[in-house]
């Protein structure tokens, strides 16, 4: 199965998450194909000369990470396999022997581990909140999120108690600190965020004193540590908590990305089909030299000039063949290949290719899909737009992901991001000034936002299924101003 989610990164970054999940009743290989079609506007003057595979690969950013196992904030807290028993097990193991290095790791792990589930819980928690219709069961559900959080993290930081001792290095404690420092991160994160979308709810009033005092209660216990907080007016120090706070998510999530080793797809093919491509050009270079030869006798003029001009052709048949040879394997080969391995097993590999491609050959379902309006349809037929591919094939072991660590682990995270500031070198003024009819002077002068419009359509292939997503992004020089899903 394969997941979409996408959302704005940053001005002019879009992001898709897009997920690859194992089928359990499918053989131990599972296949995924995404094909993503880029529908640009002719104006922008994006194109094969002005735009190369380079630039794009340039501009597009891919992290790959093992999906987080699903918990929800109640099973968290449930006794049995969980992250705080698993947490609990490992405690138990090291203080047996603290100078074991394989406990040492099991334990870093689970700290890790814990966090990571419980960010991913959060982050479900206040989606489902949000999409809560009545007002009643919103209160309900903030009262749960409230309990449930603080007694997650009560459990964890009683473990503190058994942690500060002289008996365990400084390494043990800090990382378990670490995972403290990110609980707090995450717990106020996702607190803001609920009252962000919460406000324009009648029952926001009655949870925010609530809301208020679990972020309050939480910046006391992260003081109380010596973890670093954000200070109202400090720009210089709050400088410092933004990149601490991304060094601790990275250092946290680390055992859930991917190393990945990238080479090119077909190397030994390209070479096969290069060496053919001189062969084939040296055949005919060796064969005018042995007729001209046969006919006009060595050391003559006549045979110098046609030598020069059968190296000549030589060499533009050599490089002719090796661009018909290159447009034959871009259809058979992808342009890279990326390796997946999760401490050095290999769990599968990605393929990508990047390539613009003449309307006449969208296959029909996109063709449908992409429906220009009239207008659009219209100048298309004089000024077409610019369509780019960017092919993804996806191949994993859901026997090889299995074997890692204890939790079971359902496929992988590929979060791309495409970043757009190349499309916007050629944009207009992203204010237009506008007249509109004013009663006392005649007319009044407004500005206008002018944007362009992307359109992406993306299709899904598994084992299981295959379907189609739309979006358009809005954008000009400013930046992006929207990324929506159409019907």
């Amino acid at each position: 199965m394969i997941d979409i989610q996408e959302k704005i990164h940053d001005n002019f970054s879009i992001e898709f998450k897009i997920g690859f999940i194992t089928n359990l009743n499918a053989e131990d290989i599972n296949e995924f194909k995404i094909n993503t079609w880029m529908f640009v506007p002719n104006s922008l003057d994006i194109n094969r000369s002005t735009y190369e595979k380079k630039d794009f690969y340039k501009d597009i950013k891919n992290n790959m990470r093992l999906i987080t196992p699903v918990y929800s904030l109640e099973e968290i807290l449930e006794e049995g396999r969980g992250p705080l028993p698993r947490l609990r097990k490992a405690l138990d193991a090291l203080t047996q022997d603290t100078s074991d290095e394989n406990k040492t790791e099991s334990f870093v792990y689970q700290v890790k581990m814990f966090v990571c589930i419980m960010k991913s819980a959060l982050r479900r928690y206040v989606q489902n909140i949000n999409n809560s219709a009545e007002e009643e069961q919103i209160v309900i559900n903030i009262d749960s999120y409230i309990k449930n959080i603080k007694e997650i993290a009560l459990r964890y930081r009683l473990l503190w108690n058994e942690l500060n001792n002289d008996t365990f290095t400084k390494q043990q404690q800090e990382f378990f600190l670490f995972g403290d420092d990110f609980l707090g991160n995450i717990i106020e994160q996702y607190t803001f965020e609920l009252m962000r979308k919460l406000k324009k709810v009648p029952a926001f009033e009655s949870v925010k004193e609530k809301l208020y005092t679990l972020v309050e209660e939480e910046l006391s216990h992260r003081k109380e540590m010596g973890f670093m907080v954000l200070d109202k007016g400090n720009e210089k120090h709050n400088s410092l908590v933004i990149t601490q706070r991304n060094v601790l998510k990275k250092l946290v999530e680390s055992d859930l990305f991917l190393q990945t080793i990238k080479k090119k797809d077909g190397f030994l093919a390209e070479q096969l089909y290069y060496g053919a491509a001189a062969g084939i050009a040296m055949i005919f270079a060796t064969v005018i030299s042995f007729f001209a030869t046969q006919r006009l006798g060595n050391f003559t003029t006549d045979l110098f000039i046609i030598l020069v001009f059968s190296y000549m052709f030589k060499d533009r048949i050599k490089d002719m063949m090796r661009y018909y040879f290159t447009s034959q394997l871009g259809k058979k080969y992808f342009d890279t290949k990326l390796k997946l391995s999760i401490r050095k097993q290999e769990i599968g590999w990605i393929k990508e290719a990047f390539d613009f491609i003449q309307e006449s050959k969208l296959p029909e379902e996109v063709r449908n899909i992409r429906a220009r309006s009239p207008l659009v349809e219209a100048e298309n037929q004089f000024y077409d737009e610019k369509i780019i591919l960017y092919r993804k094939w996806v191949k994993l072991s859901r026997e090889d992901i299995e074997k890692y660590k204890e939790y079971r682990l359902s496929g992988i995270n590929d979060i791309t991001r495409f970043n757009l500031i190349n499309f916007t070198q050629k944009m207009d003024n992203p204010y237009i000034p506008l007249c509109v009819a004013d009663k006392e002077d005649g007319l009044a002068n407004i500005e206008g936002n002018k944007v362009y419009s992307l359109y992406y359509i993306i299709q899904c292939q598994s084992q299981s299924t295959e379907y189609y997503k739309k979006y358009r992004i809005l954008f000009n020089r400013n930046g992006i101003s929207d990324v929506s899903e159409l019907n």
